[in-house]
């Protein structure tokens, strides 16, 4: 694996470490703010991180040539790690933040071996409810029925939102805010 990508699974895998935020007290008390306002400040940073990037056209290590002048995947990232966090129940947040962690690389690395689209999208279906059932039943504090409806939902939005590729949109946004909008939204309908 070259170092790129490399770079990129690794930063994925990171990304499900995310919903440790929720172990952050809601008042902070050294510092005497809010919890939210270091989710505002995180977006707020890497806003103005690639305002610069894209300003002096840098391209580092980890970054596709196609997205030297372009936002990049890391934004798009933020920007859903954001909007999950300040948005959504927490054990939903939780799931859809690890499940896209895992699959959309696990999808990467699937698409690599050539497998076929169909053997590929049923492999990150079933590991993203996997990892949504669990998330949900050991973060959540809902009904097993609701913890295991959710997840059946969640697979399908993720992993469809990937597959159509949209210019500049990456699907790292995608994956993070489309499962959690109909998960939401389910809910929201229970």
């Amino acid at each position: 694996m070259d170092k790129n990508r490399l770079v990129r699974r690794t930063m994925h895998a990171g990304l499900a470490l995310a919903p440790l935020y929720y172990l952050l007290p809601v008042d902070l008390p050294i510092i005497n703010l809010r919890r939210w306002i270091l989710l505002i400040a995180f977006i707020v940073a890497i806003l103005l991180f690639e305002v610069i990037r894209l300003r002096k056209r840098i391209v580092f290590l980890g970054l596709r040539p196609h997205e030297k002048n372009q936002i990049a995947s890391f934004v798009w990232a933020a920007a859903g790690v954001t909007f999950g966090l300040w948005l959504f129940a927490h054990d939903v947040a939780s799931a859809v933040l690890i499940g896209m962690a895992f699959v959309d690389p696990l999808s990467g690395e699937l698409r690599l071996t050539k497998i076929g689209l169909v053997p590929m999208l049923v492999i990150a279906m079933i590991v993203y409810f996997s990892i949504c059932a669990a998330t949900l039943l050991l973060a959540g504090d809902r009904s097993f029925f609701v913890a295991m409806l959710l997840p059946v939902a969640g697979p399908l939005l993720a992993v469809g939102s990937e597959q159509p590729k949209i210019p500049y949109i990456d699907d790292d946004f995608l994956m993070l805010t489309v499962p959690a909008i109909g998960m939401g939204l389910l809910l929201f309908l229970m």
